[in-house]
């Protein structure tokens, strides 16, 4: 028995340890190859046996299988049944995935169809793997990718197969529409190759595109982002092919003789509700993940590429006439002009101008009821503010849902700026710096606005001014700096009333999954003698089955950015504000259930003396399908302490809820099916007490698409209120018709009602893209009152026409 033992523990000694670390090559998809049997450790190598075996390196490791790319060939093709066995060494540092661009010296015909010479050179990219259903799993349909290039612009060519074609979802053609649902290609690209800072773009089988810019990892996005490029789609027996040409003009990025960008490339197929990517990240139901900047492949072949210095100009002309039926004044005809101009000061930074800024063509704000004693936030939609957006931000996340979501502290809002009580005012000219120097961000804002009048009160002239700096620092983190600036013209002659606000923030994230955001600020007012601050601090952890926050956000009483946004609650000036939440993420093999998430969020409201005025707890538990159909269930019970009587119609004034402390429950629920259903429901259902009485709310955001031209969308929210004084029923109706011509060319009409502001509006809007950045409007707005017999109180024609010119 000695003898067996010393035997087998000389045979362990002798012996490498990775001749027992054998697997077998279970499929081979592209450059991915599945081997089973096998223990090996993340960027570890691995030989097929033989003596010219192909090297791989591991790039994901599964439960049952190992994932790994083939990073040197050798001899003979990687196949199914190979032996493969751990190496020594690991490839630690080396990406994971590796697509390669071709210079060509002729630019392909951008048609969709994929048939010009160029494309035939080029290196294939295949290999996609599921994010959903099946994590990690070879995609089920085809999808091949090639990348060619010029001086001028890169390509990208997708191919995208499907055993049933006629099954492909095309729902919408309009630029900028809701795509995620549809049959789709996306592509992410992040050209400094820093994980921080990116560009997204997506494209249907119908050739509608949308785009939008990334920070911050990809967990800040601006979706209005409009950037110059090409998009064609061809649906053929086999699938469907897309073809996209994007200028470097429009792109960020160092360049060098040799160049390496982030890339990460994504297809989404309707009828399976199959999520598959390049390179899939963790495994997290977040809508989100398409973003993730943290796990991308690379993108190599980039050599001796120029950005041209970009120098655009866009004028436009906008003739019209208008007429306020409240003042009786009669038509106001009216021909205005204006310009934007864009120049490139650097590869990477830019500047723009604008003279007489206009937003004619800029949809109305939709409304809202708010039955709460906090205010109303509604995001930003004109096009100015927008372009580099997320370089402003600071503070906390900006939120553009209204609703039961929390508005966001912000020290800078641009709808400050050029609006008063959701009124336009002029806008003379504007400036804005926006760019990247390395690895620190720079943005700077100037904007002044004209005198107005406005009902029976006079604005003056102010001037705002915007600096914003932010540094990368480590391998996923930054630190900022801000400082705001509000000057209005006196009576005197002069600018002497300010308000000025400024402030430092970072964001730190030691791995993918934990992140801590703080920021302190401060402000300064010339009708206020004491200064005071605001404090932040957000921790935050997202895992594939457990995720979580807590937050504190502290405001002083004098704090006030007048050009930025504070969520106070009524009655109450200085507050801290605790957040908790955590988030269950069971994925059960149950049935039809993809995933479920169970979700405690706590938040409490303290005032400077101590006091709590204002306590939730909700818990939501959401059931989420493999048909991507979803059932929310929540259940909310809120402590809130009215100071002075509040009114929750102001159609009502009579009706007040009375000053004392209340405790009220309420219990929602509703469906949320498929976005790439043409009938797509979103229903939800509260009932529960209300202050004094009880509250009975239903809101729906409903769509019908029958094909990919026509889009009917229905907004609504009913809200039926039953309290001892009276009984209260408020409720707004917001809807859309939309109609598409092309890709490029579509009219719509968007109506609303509000019961309690006792208003409708109507508004008609055509728009043709007649070449890329090049558009012509045309503009009916036509507004009602309720109150009493039906009655105008504005309207509206407007054509305008831009023209971009690249010099």
């Amino acid at each position: 028995m000695r003898f067996w033992i010393l035997f087998w523990g000389l045979m362990a000694v002798a012996i490498p340890d990775h001749i027992y670390a054998q697997g077998e090559v279970q499929q081979v998809v592209g450059d991915l190859v599945y081997v089973k049997g096998l223990s090996a450790d993340l960027d570890g190598k691995l030989r097929v046996a033989g003596d010219d075996g192909a090297v791989l390196q591991v790039i994901k490791v599964l439960s049952n299988v190992v994932v790994a790319r083939v990073v040197e060939e050798n001899g003979s093709p990687v196949k199914s049944g190979d032996r493969t066995q751990v190496d020594d060494g690991t490839l630690a540092g080396s990406p994971r995935r590796v697509v390669h661009a071709m210079r060509v010296s002729a630019a392909p015909r951008i048609d969709g169809r994929l048939d010009d010479a160029v494309w035939r050179q080029a290196q294939a990219a295949e290999g996609f793997v599921q994010r959903d259903p099946k994590y990690w799993m070879p995609v089920t349909e085809r999808t091949v990718v090639k990348i060619i290039y010029d001086n001028e612009k890169i390509y990208f060519g997708f191919e995208c197969y499907d055993k049933n074609p006629g099954l492909i979802v095309t729902n919408n053609m309009r630029r900028d529409s809701q795509l995620s649902g549809d049959d789709n290609i996306q592509l992410l690209l992040d050209p400094f190759n820093d994980k921080q800072n990116g560009v997204f773009f997506i494209i249907n089988a119908l050739g509608a595109r949308a785009d939008m810019l990334l920070s911050n990892e990809g967990r800040t996005t601006n979706e209005d982002w409009d950037c110059i490029w090409e998009a064609r789609c061809v649906r053929h027996e086999m699938g469907w092919t897309a073809e996209i040409a994007i200028p470097f003009d429009q792109l960020r990025f160092n360049p060098s003789d040799e160049m390496e960008w982030g890339i990460n490339m994504g297809r989404y197929i309707g009828h399976k509700n199959e999520e598959t990517a390049f390179i899939v990240g963790r495994h997290t139901p977040s809508p989100r993940r398409r973003y993730q900047m943290t796990d991308m492949g690379v993108l190599r072949g980039l050599k001796a590429v120029e950005r041209k210095r970009l120098f655009q100009v866009k004028p436009y002309v906008l003739p019209g006439t208008s007429r306020n039926f409240a003042g009786d004044e009669g038509e106001n005809r009216t021909f205005e002009a204006g310009a934007d101009v864009r120049y490139g000061l650097t590869s990477n930074l830019a500047l723009d101008v604008s003279y007489n800024t206009d937003f004619a063509q800029v949809e109305a704000d939709q409304e809202q009821v708010n039955l709460t004693q906090f205010s109303q936030f509604f995001p930003e939609k004109r096009e100015f503010f927008l372009e580099g957006a997320q370089l402003f931000d600071f503070g906390e996340a900006a939120s553009t849902r209204g609703g039961d979501v929390r508005p966001p502290t912000l020290l800078f809002y641009s709808r400050r700026i050029g609006l008063d009580g959701g009124q336009p005012v002029p806008i003379l000219a504007g400036g804005k710096l926006a760019g990247k120097a390395g690895r620190t961000s720079i943005g700077a804002l100037n904007v002044l606005t004209d005198s107005e009048m406005l009902d029976t009160q006079t604005l003056p002239r102010r001037n705002f001014s915007v600096l914003r700096i932010k540094r990368d620092v480590l391998a996923r983190s930054n630190v900022g700096f801000i400082w705001v600036n509000k000057q209005s013209e006196v009576s005197e002659g002069g600018w002497g009333d300010y308000n000025r606000a400024g402030g430092l923030d970072f964001s730190f994230s030691p791995s993918t999954a934990v992140n801590v955001q703080a920021f302190y600020a401060r402000t300064w007012d010339t009708e206020q003698e004491d200064v005071d601050d605001a404090r932040y601090l957000r921790f935050s952890y997202s895992g594939t089955k457990y995720a979580g926050s807590a937050t504190v956000l502290e405001v002083e009483d004098n704090f006030e950015p007048e050009a930025g946004f504070v969520n106070r609650r009524r009655g109450i000036r200085g507050f801290r504000r605790y957040n908790v939440n955590l988030s269950y993420l069971p994925r059960p093999r149950v049935a039809n259930i993809r995933n479920l998430r169970f979700t405690p969020d706590i938040q409490v409201i303290e005032d400077d003396e101590g006091e709590v005025p204002f306590q939730r707890f909700r818990l939501d538990g959401v059931l989420a399908l493999q048909t991507a159909d979803r059932f929310l269930v929540r259940v909310e019970r809120t402590r809130d302490v009215v100071t002075r009587p509040f009114r929750p119609s102001s159609k009502r004034p009579d009706v007040a809820i009375p000053p004392r402390e209340y405790t009220f429950t309420s219990i929602r629920l509703g469906p949320d099916t498929a976005n790439y259903r043409k009938l797509q429901l979103d229903f939800d259902f509260l009932v529960g007490t209300y202050y004094t009485g009880h509250l009975y709310r239903v809101t729906a955001e409903n769509a019908y698409r029958p094909n990919g031209r026509l889009g009917i969308e229905l907004i609504y929210d009913g809200n039926w209120i039953r309290l001892p004084q009276a009984n209260l029923n408020i409720q707004a109706l917001s809807t859309r018709l939309i109609y598409s011509f092309t890709t490029d060319f579509f009219f719509k009409i968007f109506a609303q009602w509000n019961s309690d502001s006792e208003s409708v509006g109507a508004n008609f809007l055509l728009n043709y893209r007649f070449r890329p950045g090049s558009d012509i409007f045309f503009v009916y707005d036509h507004g009602f009152g309720t109150d009493g017999d039906l009655h105008q109180t504005s309207r509206a024609v407007l054509l305008k026409v831009s023209y971009l010119i690249g010099l």
